[in-house]
């Protein structure tokens, strides 16, 4: 675009000389000398092209030209007749230059709007589909840095009572993730109509001589959560407009940040309630006492070796805490039985899968992959297990992952009717349970992680036998 621009404007400065010297000679020949009056008429092209650059070159051609028609062939120079056919030649081109200025800069001002606008909508887009705080923050602030408002960007948030940088452009990057050098203001002070940025910016040397603005960053409900620094160097103070641009980007950032947190503290809220659900179980179930953050931590981690995302993660850590929730209906004499259960007890033990899915069916936040940890985590790759006997790829594979764990654990731990395996014995027994009782791939993967160098050590450090020993 910007070269068919500058070809188009050479094409016209050309044209207009051209155009500008045939009159001339067509007036020469055959017209009276009051015509020449007209030939700035011709210049017209060059100066809308160009605007006032135009004026430069343009205004001491048209005057040699006028010069030349009025010294060749009879010299007939005098101020007046000059000024006659020169200066409303010269008003006309200068209002023609005005024109354009303004011309340009409304197309400019329009040009800048619609890439505000545009990044403004881009920006938006990145905010609401961001992972997490940071990634969110780390977005709006680029785009923020995109506008071309301020060359020098910080967002500040306070951690016990100190401004601290979480995110910066520019000169401020410097001091991502540390304190500012004042140490004095409150929370109170980025909402407040007082609050100047001086305050914040005292201490940091390159800022003698910025311009510098603030814009709070606001939850809903006017919940604050910190402030972004602009700033620039220079005494050129931010004009309203571009308060606004950045004001316009930094409440999207500030309500989808605080909504964002507020979903964060309402799913630790869920996952405080569920664990304390799942060791409420133990504090019944002896034989199980720390079952539950064992599986939990195992469960994780080879959901991660296998790939799964950040929310079935956090299903399947929701199933692993209620995975026995059902385990309360079932009566202590049952549950606590030293001795091995008959059938009639057995069937009444296995019943706790389907009491565990059917009390938690009534929880509306729970997703349906969390129940089903609870209800299939006792299926069998083979079929023959329980409730449904569900086999293979058709056991959801949150379940089948729970089951490995489950069964490493089972074996790791020591109960009252057993003791406490060798890390030999259970990966000889996993082995053995490949394609029977557990998923063969997902065997093979927590296999190779449990021996690898880091696994032996959580290993070692988890090991229930030595913990009950030292406590």
């Amino acid at each position: 675009m910007r070269l068919y621009n500058t070809r188009t404007s050479r094409n016209q400065i050309l044209f207009s000389i051209l155009a500008l010297l045939a009159w001339g000679v067509v007036s020469f020949l055959y017209l009276p000398d009051t015509y020449q009056a007209f030939s700035f008429l011709f210049l017209m092209p060059w100066v809308w092209s160009r605007g006032f650059r135009s004026l430069r070159w343009a205004v001491p051609l048209l005057l040699i030209y006028t010069l030349l028609q009025h010294l060749y062939p009879r010299p007939n120079l005098s101020v007046d007749s000059l000024l006659v056919t020169m200066l409303p030649g010269l008003i006309a081109l200068g209002f023609v230059a005005w024109l354009r200025e303004r011309d340009r800069l409304k197309q400019k001002e329009l040009e800048d709007s619609l890439r505000h606008m545009h990044l403004l909508e881009e920006a938006s887009l990145s905010i609401s589909t961001a992972n997490d705080p940071l990634e969110l923050t780390e977005n709006a602030m680029a785009y923020l840095h995109n506008l071309g408002i301020a060359p020098h960007l910080a967002f500040v948030r306070f951690r016990e009572g100190k401004p601290v940088v979480v995110s910066a452009k520019g000169a401020l990057e410097r001091y991502r993730g540390r304190h500012l050098p004042q140490q004095k203001l409150s929370t109170h002070a980025s909402l407040t109509d007082s609050f100047t940025v001086g305050n914040y910016l005292e201490g940091i040397p390159e800022s003698v001589g910025w311009s510098t603005a603030a814009v709070p960053v606001s939850a809903r409900q006017k919940r604050p959560l910190g402030v972004v620094i602009l700033a620039r160097e220079g005494n050129k103070p931010f004009h309203s407009e571009e308060k606004a641009i950045a004001n316009s980007l930094i409440r999207v950032m500030g309500a989808q940040l605080g909504q964002m947190e507020a979903l964060k503290q309402l799913e630790d809220a869920y996952d405080g309630t569920l664990r304390a659900l799942g060791l409420a179980l133990e504090f019944r179930d002896h034989e199980t006492q720390g079952h539950t953050k064992r599986v939990v931590a195992w469960s994780d981690q080879l959901a991660q070796d296998v790939g799964l995302d950040a929310s079935m993660r956090k299903f399947l850590r929701w199933g692993a805490y209620l995975h026995d929730i059902g385990k309360l209906s079932i009566p202590d004499n049952i549950l606590r039985k030293p001795d091995k259960l008959n059938d009639e007890e057995w069937e009444i033990m296995k019943s706790h899968v389907v009491r565990g899915w059917e009390m938690l069916s009534r929880v509306p936040f729970l997703p349906q992959e969390t129940l089903e940890v609870v209800r299939h985590h006792h299926e069998n790759w083979d079929g023959s297990g329980y409730p449904d006997g569900l086999k293979g790829q058709d056991i959801p594979i949150l379940a089948r992952i729970f089951a490995v764990v489950d069964t490493f654990d089972a074996l790791y731990s020591p109960r009252p009717y057993k003791r406490a395996w060798k890390p030999a014995e259970i990966i000889e027994e996993l082995n053995r349970l490949k394609g029977k009782k557990l998923d063969p791939k997902l065997v093979d993967i927590f296999i190779k992680r449990i021996t690898s160098p880091s696994g032996k050590e959580v290993m070692e450090a988890a090991n229930p036998s030595k913990v009950s020993a030292k406590a």
